[in-house]
């Protein structure tokens, strides 16, 4: 029963996901509510939430998400501090430095913060299933970047494509 609920779930977040035929990319927020309805469908699937897990888990993790958007905005704003380093005075490459280790290190903590919040509400399980899920989900988002083609510019065909565990063999020229 809690899985048919689960898949129902499923179901009305893909159709959702997938109710432009073609989607608005022009349009940042009907672009952020589709990369959220891909996501929690995702997630929701890789983890094999039962209903009553995911009544507990997503306001949990949409806390979390808001959260981490932040620090993950510090760490960005830091980095392109560090990319203009040549410009900067000595000072100004160290204050960069210690914002950036200082923007990791509050990532860092918020993901210890959470992580005590998700065990009270997951098995510890289904936490390392969450770590595991958001990882795939970023290499699901870089593969679909990666492999979308665009009106006019075919994109190369993935050689991973067709055998997902083989590596493409490496240009013997270069070394």
């Amino acid at each position: 029963m809690k899985r048919l609920l689960t898949i129902c779930l499923l179901a009305a977040f893909s159709l959702a996901a997938m109710a432009q035929d073609k989607p608005d990319f022009k349009n940042p927020e009907k672009r952020q509510e589709r990369f959220q309805a891909d996501k929690v469908a995702f997630l929701t699937q890789q983890m094999d939430l039962t209903v009553a897990e995911a009544e507990a888990f997503w306001p949990v993790y949409n806390e979390y998400s808001k959260a981490s958007e932040e620090t993950h905005k510090a760490v960005m704003a830091a980095i392109g501090k560090v990319h203009k380093a040549a410009e900067l005075s000595d000072a100004e490459v160290e204050q960069a430095i210690n914002d950036l280790l200082a923007a990791q290190k509050s990532e860092n903590d918020l993901m210890d913060q959470y992580t005590a919040k998700f065990k009270k509400v997951l098995p510890i399980k289904k936490v390392a299933a969450f770590f595991a899920a958001e990882d795939s989900f970023r290499k699901h988002l870089f593969r679909k970047f990666k492999d979308h083609e665009r009106p006019g510019k075919p994109g190369k065909p993935d050689p991973r494509r067709a055998d997902p565990t083989r590596r493409p063999d490496k240009d013997k020229t270069q070394k």
